[in-house]
């Protein structure tokens, strides 16, 4: 070995032991849109982030937890925990979406592969067993963690803080994830835990580029065959209304846990109003309500770039250290 292999060997590991590691917990509603699914592989192609368990929510939660467990399969990572979490919300709005992206399952995914507790209890069991050290990522609506929070209300002590995709740092509306459960968002926003939300006036600025979604679908390893198979899939079954090239809301969770630099956060109200012709609607800044931390502003190519260097490196693993944090 020549000295300038060892000094590379030797600066590669002291770059892995500075490597700071996010604990986290990803409660997800995986299945329709494709930012789900884009969201889960990028934590899994982060080696920054410790992946504790996955939690699904909203409709069929087995379907999409046996989505989530064929992910955690493809990428090599099946000892990571998925529970099936609440299918019903606290507070129904409408009814809940579908899980077209589970077409692409097939009759050999076994429910035993699901973890035996319910998506509560995975989050109160990791929440106790890394006790303020443990960050759950919520992707969809929030009914999984209201609902840990009233089976154990002591876990809002043990739960570092939330990242929440949902609602608005801006003009007030009804966005998605807090509008199919305002029960659930309503507690969640009023238990104490530090909160860091992404609002829908943010995360829809960033979409996915037609070169990105070639560069997936040529770089022809498994884990990106099937990303590209879940976009395919995506593309054929979204709304009409909905723009071919998906808005990527989820992925920027990720993104706001291993750097948080690329957005500019404020601190800000968030109320929900649960009743009346604004059931569902949350309504930002302007009134009275739980304190959180509300991204306004997004580096939106640095963010899209950082991204895609971690979708399409092959090399990269939970124990590897990431060339662009080097």
């Amino acid at each position: 070995m020549t000295i300038s292999q060892v000094s590379a060997k030797s600066q590669t590991g002291v770059s892995q032991s500075r490597l700071i590691k996010h604990t986290i917990l990803i409660d997800t509603d995986i299945g329709d849109d494709i930012d789900d699914a884009l969201a889960l592989a990028l934590a899994l192609r982060s080696p920054d982030i410790e992946l504790l368990g996955v939690t699904t929510v909203f409709g069929d939660t087995h379907k999409r937890a046996l989505l989530a467990a064929h992910i955690l399969r493809v990428f090599g990572r099946e000892n990571i925990p998925v529970a099936a979490g609440q299918e019903m919300p606290l507070l129904l709005r409408h009814r809940p979406s579908g899980v077209p992206q589970a077409a692409i399952l097939d009759t050999c995914v076994s429910s035993n592969e699901l973890s035996p507790y319910s998506g509560p209890e995975l989050i109160i069991q990791a929440a106790t067993a890394h006790h303020s050290n443990i960050t759950l990522l919520c992707l969809g609506p929030l009914t999984n963690i209201a609902i840990a929070l009233t089976i154990e209300p002591r876990i809002f002590l043990a739960i570092k803080n939330i990242v929440m995709v949902g609602g608005t740092s801006g003009f007030p509306l009804p966005e998605w994830n807090v509008r199919s459960d305002a029960q659930a968002a309503m507690i969640v926003l009023s238990s104490g835990i530090p909160i860091t939300l992404l609002g829908w006036n943010v995360t829809k600025r960033w979409q996915l580029r037609e070169s990105d979604i070639e560069k997936l679908h040529y770089q022809n390893s498994p884990q990106t065959i099937l990303l590209s198979q879940l976009i395919a899939v995506w593309q054929r079954h979204r709304p009409h209304w909905h723009p071919r090239l998906p808005s990527l809301h989820d992925p920027l969770a990720i993104v706001a846990v291993c750097a948080p630099e690329l957005f500019h956060f404020d601190v800000m109200t968030a109320r929900v109003f649960t009743r009346g012709f604004f059931k569902g609607w949350m309504v930002p800044r302007i009134i009275d309500g739980p304190v959180v931390h509300g991204a306004f502003d997004l580096k939106t190519a640095e963010a899209r770039n950082w991204i895609m260097r971690r979708l399409l490196n092959n090399d990269m693993t939970v124990n590897g250290a990431d060339a662009t944090s080097r």
